[in-house]
């Protein structure tokens, strides 16, 4: 009994959702396209340094060098110091 109301109910999600497909496969009504409103953007590149420092609390979550914001990637511990690694997009 479980299994038929499971196959029933499957089967009436599918026929609902092949029925609304043609719905949202339909261009809106406004096509107004306007080519000189066409609007490029560089892509950002990611870019990444590394710092040592003494202790671990004297390291920064983020870090701003050139007017770029960098995050706080990953500590090591390298040699008795902790080294940490940040990254950052620049447009």
């Amino acid at each position: 009994m479980k299994l038929k109301k499971v196959l029933t109910g499957s089967a009436l999600s599918l026929a609902l959702l092949v029925s609304a497909a043609p719905a949202f496969a339909s261009s809106p009504g406004n096509t107004n396209i306007d080519s000189t409103q066409t609007k490029i953007s560089t892509q950002a590149t990611k870019d990444s340094f590394t710092m040592d420092y003494l202790h671990r609390w004297d390291i920064p979550n983020t870090t701003v060098k050139n007017g770029v914001t960098y995050y706080l990637k990953k500590v090591e511990i390298i040699e008795g110091f902790y080294r940490a690694t940040f990254e950052g997009w620049i447009n």
